[in-house]
């Protein structure tokens, strides 16, 4: 029975979130991880100082460095797109991959997973009332088709994962009027948002428990304990300041040095070159 939550969103590209990533499931060793989207740098510019509508090849290591950190945890995640940065066919070409090589990280971009008495989907991208021209985006009546099949399921648990926040405090200037009907629409049991940092916090809208966790990329995360009777406590932690408490283990730098090796494609046969990359990082992190 799932009981026990990590919820998180926002990377943005920092490799220090994957090392909290890691030491929070190692420490409190969660069933499931919600992630609300937001793999990629909030700004973003093409090679060429254009749109990002593609990936560098940076870029490309980078979230396929995400999906194996999740991978390897071994835990039950659902993962979203963010806003556009992240929501392209390049981003779903590796999220397939990774879907293929592990079995416990599932892609909920309008698509149902269920899992014991609980059914989560999402929505990625860029919502708003019309859609937005030159991005990948969602107006309200194509949103709520895509997710119609958490409204069908009979799961006592629904978890819809939104890649913003709603207006009022969860959301501050970034609150998305569209975000708030969708919750209303489909009463979900949680709703997970990505959010500003400095709004993160937790409410209730109806009988939907809304959660915005702030970003990983801040140390910012949410812990959920669902207890009997759907008793929910909600914790936030802060995780770069309980990371700069401790120094990296061995096996911490075995590990990041082993995911840069695989995130090279795994051609290099001296490993060194990659526990030395690892030992720097985490001397200047």
């Amino acid at each position: 029975m799932i009981q026990h939550f990590l919820i998180f969103s926002g990377v943005h590209g920092h490799r220090d979130s994957l090392s909290w990533l890691q030491q929070i499931v190692d420490q409190r060793r969660p069933d499931a991880l919600l992630f609300a989207g937001g793999i990629l740098p909030r700004r973003r510019l093409s090679s060429d100082g254009g749109p990002p509508w593609g990936m560098t090849l940076a870029e490309g290591q980078f979230v396929k460095e995400f999906f194996t950190t999740l991978g390897k945890l071994n835990v039950f995640t659902a993962v979203i797109p963010g806003p556009a940065a992240d929501h392209h066919e390049e981003f779903f070409r590796l999220a397939l991959q990774a879907e293929m090589a592990f079995p416990t990280v599932h892609i909920t971009h309008a698509t149902i997973v269920e899992e014991g008495s609980m059914a989560v989907c999402g929505l990625g991208g860029v919502l708003a009332e019309q859609e937005v021209l030159g991005q990948d985006s969602y107006s309200r009546p194509t949103a709520e088709y895509l997710l119609r099949c958490l409204a069908r399921s009979n799961r006592p648990c629904k978890v819809l994962l939104l890649p913003a926040p709603p207006p009022g405090r969860l959301g501050g200037r970034e609150g998305e009027p569209l975000i708030g009907d969708l919750i209303d629409s489909f009463h979900p049991t949680l709703c997970v948002v990505a959010g500003p940092s400095q709004c993160r916090g937790s409410e209730h809208i109806g009988h939907t428990l809304v959660v915005n966790p702030g970003c990983l990329a801040d140390g910012s995360a949410a812990w959920l304990s669902w207890g009997h009777g759907e008793k929910k406590k909600v914790e936030f932690l802060d995780l770069g300041t309980e990371a700069a408490r401790k120094p990296p283990s061995q096996q911490d730098i075995q590990r990041r040095a082993y995911l840069l090796w695989e995130a090279d494609g795994k051609r290099e046969r001296d490993p060194l070159r990659f526990w030395l990359e690892a030992e720097k990082e985490a001397c200047c992190s």
